[in-house]
Formats: C-alpha cells, sequence, structure tokens
C-alpha cells in the first residue's frame, strides 16, 4: 500500500502539469488567433504592470492599526485595518484631545505659571519647571512637541487655577462624546494613566476632525523642531519627521501599559486628500507605521 502511494503520488502531479500545460497552449491559441499582435503586446504590457504593483498586505505587530483616504468632506474609505475597534490605552495621544480642549476654551496670550503639583511629573530633557511663567500658546507647543506631561497638567489647571484638572478632563470625555467617538474615555490630560482609552478607528475619526478645525494643531505637531520664546528649542518625538514625506499631522505616545503609540497624517500623494494613520501597542510603532503608509501609498487612488 505504501508503495502504491509513493508511484501514484508523482504520477498524478506529472498528468496535473501536462494538463495544465495543454490548457495554457490552447489558450495562447486563441489569443493568438483574436488579438492583433500590436494589441496583444499591449495587453500583456499592462497585465505585466498591473503585476508589479499588486501591494503585499503589510505585516504589522501592533496590537492595533488603521489607515484612513479621506478627503475631509465626508468621504473616506479604510484602506487597512488591523483590530481598529479594539480599546486599548492610548498613552499621550491623550495629549490631541488635551489640546483640542485647550484652543476650545482659553486666550493663548493667557499665563499660566507652572506650580507643585505639574512640576512632580518627572521631566524631559527640556522641559518647563517650578515657577516657570509661559502662556498658553507655548505650553500647548512644548506639550505637542515635546510630549511634555508637565506642560499638559499645567494647562488642565487653566490661567490661575480657574479650570481645575477635573472639569478639564470631563470637558475631554464631553468633546469625545460629541464627536462620536464611542470607545474613547480620558482619565487625566497627560495620557500617563492606562485608563486612557481608544481605538484605532475612534483616533482616526480624531485626527480627520483636528485636520478640518485645529490647523495650530496640525501646523505645531508636525515641526521636527520648534523654537519657544523665552523657553528654548524642543525636539520633536516622531523620528519619522524628515523621513516621511509631506507629513501634516503627528502625535508620539508611549507607557509601560500602551506600548509605543502614533499618530501620523500625510497628504495623499495622488489626490487632495489625506492619509490618516494611527498605530496603537507596538514595539515599534515607526516601522509599524512606515509599513502602513508604504501599503496606503500603493493602493490608493
Amino acid at each position: 500500500m505504501n508503495i502504491k502511494r509513493l508511484i501514484a503520488g508523482p504520477i498524478l502531479s506529472l498528468v496535473f502539469l501536462l494538463f495544465f500545460i495543454y490548457v495554457l497552449a490552447g489558450v495562447q491559441w486563441v489569443f493568438d488567433g483574436l488579438m492583433p499582435s500590436q494589441s496583444k503586446q499591449e495587453f500583456l504590457s499592462s497585465v505585466s504592470g498591473s503585476v508589479k504593483n499588486i501591494a503585499i498586505r503589510p505585516d504589522v505587530e501592533a496590537k492595533a492599526a488603521i489607515s484612513i483616504e479621506s478627503n475631509l468632506g465626508g468621504e473616506s474609505r479604510v484602506l487597512f485595518e488591523k483590530e481598529g475597534n479594539i480599546q486599548l490605552p492610548i498613552a499621550s495621544l491623550t495629549k490631541l484631545m488635551t489640546a483640542i480642549v485647550v484652543l476650545d476654551n482659553y486666550d493663548l496670550s493667557s499665563i499660566i505659571t507652572v506650580d507643585k503639583a505639574a512640576d512632580f511629573y518627572y521631566p524631559l530633557d527640556n522641559d518647563v519647571k517650578l515657577g516657570d511663567t509661559l502662556p498658553v500658546e507655548s505650553l500647548l507647543e512644548i506639550m505637542l512637541i515635546g510630549s511634555s506631561n508637565r506642560a499638559a497638567y499645567v494647562l488642565a489647571e487653566g490661567p490661575q487655577g480657574n479650570m481645575g484638572v477635573q472639569k478639564f478632563v470631563n470637558l475631554m470625555n464631553q468633546k469625545a462624546e460629541e464627536l462620536g467617538l464611542q470607545n474613547t474615555y480620558f482619565s487625566d490630560p497627560t495620557g500617563l494613566s492606562p485608563n486612557n482609552i481608544s481605538t484605532a478607528s475612534d483616533l482616526a475619526k480624531l485626527g480627520e476632525y483636528i485636520l478640518r478645525n485645529y490647523p495650530k494643531i496640525s501646523d505645531v505637531s508636525k515641526a521636527k523642531e520648534f523654537y519657544v520664546p523665552n523657553f528654548g528649542n524642543i525636539s520633536n518625538t516622531d523620528q519619522l519627521l524628515g523621513e516621511i514625506p509631506e507629513v501634516v499631522c503627528s502625535k508620539t505616545g508611549f507607557t509601560a501599559a500602551a506600548k509605543g503609540c502614533l499618530l501620523l497624517v500625510v497628504n495623499n500623494p495622488k489626490s487632495n486628500g489625506y492619509l490618516i494613520n494611527v498605530i496603537l501597542g507596538a514595539d515599534d510603532r515607526f516601522s509599524d507605521m512606515k509599513k502602513v503608509i508604504d501599503w496606503s501609498n500603493s493602493i490608493c487612488n
């Protein structure tokens, strides 16, 4: 019985191969008879070009990712999605909503002094410190570009402490509800809490909303380097700036619970719209983001 199986396998394979060659030869005969040589050459070139342009779906290792093509006019389509609706901690992507609430409620020229509560947060290499007095606009820039938790906290307290962190966070959640971000919840203005949760899909919607309504966030967040008067230079935490062309908006995030997170919006190279991309829960958010953007660029119209 085993010998018969050993012989039958190669024989069946040979029969199948001969049948395939026969069918292929028949197709070629019909093709040659029906189509002029010039048209045939054009057809073959077209097919060859199409095959070369077939994109290979990226192997994204992050827990969740999404890429959306949008013209900001209500027309959008999903180009790539992995667990787009799973709730995950979002780390400092939280600060995008913090920036929205700041722009909705504060005068950018208002002055805020960094107090002990804000100074409690572990400082960045170049961060605000106890007693610093800066306008809201400068603190917003430091928060978005350097991802300063101190700046986020002091902004939530408000000028002269007239807002208060809890009221500020309530406004963040109220805004999320208004925008229909049904799987998004904020616990603090910094993103340090693992209770700040959202989905890749919700964050793509948030990115789209920012592009339509808050050019200040886009203009600041896409800067690789930025000078803040009476403070100094800030380097953006997004390593892809300068490497990925046509960046329109950017925000990084990282905590032990959330792992690497990244929202990156780029101009659509084949239209007047945008590609809105989100990575959540990544060991290498920048590598995963490059894979997603390469994929979207290859298939968008």
